[in-house]
């Protein structure tokens, strides 16, 4: 069963994937799905490395989840 996940990544981080699904022929989702996929095999947490990515900013998560469900 497929369902809907909404991501907030900078503009250059979607024009890159956006290039990348196009390179391979596939959809941005298809490309999030074989990454986080590939990190399940190799036993890696894929989220890992995003420790500390809010450091120094003046969101936390409940003010994205707030907003998010403001535009919904």
């Amino acid at each position: 069963m497929k369902t809907k996940l909404t991501l907030l990544v900078d503009e250059r981080i979607k024009r890159k994937a956006r290039a990348l699904s196009r390179r391979r022929n596939t959809s941005i989702s298809a490309v999030f799905s074989e990454f986080i996929e590939k990190e399940e095999r190799t036993g890696k947490d894929p989220f890992a490395n995003l420790d500390g990515v809010w450091e120094g900013r003046d969101m936390d998560a409940r003010e994205i989840r707030r907003r998010v469900w403001k535009r919904s």
